[in-house]
């Protein structure tokens, strides 16, 4: 039985992948028609729907399998996980330094995740027993991490529309506004619907393979989740756009943090007061990842180690196969 399991995983990671594609190619088409730049597109629009998964599948792990370290660690993880597609991006750019050639304009945005994730991680560590205070049966910290969300976006907007220059070249003249609505949000719902059913799929492998929620939720979950993610910064990177892609990425961060409140309106009880003390590792773990990102995105390096691969891209990998090794070894530990 446990086949099936691992069977429909892989026919949802398959389902999402596809659908991430189309969601990057009308994306891309979308921003040229309304004259915004592939970062901008890349930081809100992009970020928001492949961060889709999350949302609906950290809903489903509170309210229908009640599971909050599923929600918690899925969002932990999938942010984690944004920055291992960062490394990975990284590693398979040729054209010159990633970083060198869109480096300055993301630097905001993964600053904006750093404050975002310190909030989450503080969160976590003081709403178990320092302080649990709840309103409206939502934790408070949860009301301060969506807060600082929508104070993000508002600064990343005014950022862009004070430096965007538009470009002159039009590449999809043939594609009409319209259609590409239409069929951006078609690829939308199909990765919606793949993320409610998620975390039902998740929770039985959990269960079956006998391994902690905490790390199926970091780890496993967080990979599915984040696969739109990855499809779409690769398609970006391919269609010449490293900007959408690096962009999607921070976005996704700063997002998924900000579904923490959401996650806490659908949970009966306080999100993060309930969720296992495991996660806080998981978020200094990212403020980590997400620093070595930003001091890379700053003062760009000049040559990759061994002509492959960037120093900063080598941390990341390196502090993820840590964390992943602690995690399990944490979630057999405690179930």
């Amino acid at each position: 039985m446990i086949y099936v399991w691992w069977a429909a995983l892989a026919a949802l990671i398959g389902v999402i992948v596809a659908a991430g594609r189309q969601v990057t190619r009308y994306g891309d088409i979308l921003g040229e028609k309304l004259g915004l730049s592939g970062s901008w597109v890349g930081v809100v629009l992009l970020a928001t729907v492949t961060s889709l998964p999350e949302l609906f599948a950290g809903v489903s792990s509170v309210a229908i399998v009640r599971q909050p370290d599923l929600a918690v660690g899925n969002i932990m993880g999938a942010c984690v996980m944004n920055l291992v597609v960062v490394a990975l991006i990284s590693a398979f750019h040729r054209q010159g330094q990633l970083s060198s050639r869109v480096g300055k304009e993301h630097a905001l945005s993964a600053a904006m995740a750093i404050v975002a994730a310190a909030l989450a991680g503080i969160g976590l560590f003081v709403s178990r027993r320092l302080l649990p205070v709840a309103l409206f049966d939502i934790g408070l910290f949860t009301f301060l991490i969506f807060g600082f969300y929508l104070m993000a976006q508002r600064i990343i907007y005014r950022h862009e529309r004070e430096h965007h220059v538009p470009e002159a070249e039009k590449r999809h003249g043939k594609v009409t506004l319209r259609a590409a609505a239409i069929k951006f949000g078609t690829a939308a719902v199909v990765i919606i619907a793949a993320g409610i059913v998620l975390p039902v799929v998740a929770d039985r492998l959990a269960e079956g393979m006998g391994w902690g929620r905490s790390f199926v939720g970091s780890v496993l979950m967080s990979l599915a989740t984040t696969s739109p993610e990855m499809a779409v910064s690769f398609s970006a990177l391919r269609m010449g756009q490293p900007g959408m892609a690096l962009g999607n990425l921070f976005g996704s961060c700063i997002f998924n943090q900000g579904l923490l409140f959401v996650d806490d309106v659908f949970y009966r009880g306080s999100l993060l007061a309930d969720a296992a003390p495991t996660h806080v590792f998981t978020a200094f773990l990212l403020i980590a990842m997400l620093g070595v990102a930003l001091v890379e995105l700053l003062f760009p390096s000049r040559k990759k180690m061994f002509g492959i691969i960037n120093w900063d891209a080598a941390v990341i990998l390196g502090l993820y196969l840590l964390g992943v090794y602690i995690l399990f070894n944490i979630g057999l530990s405690i179930g």
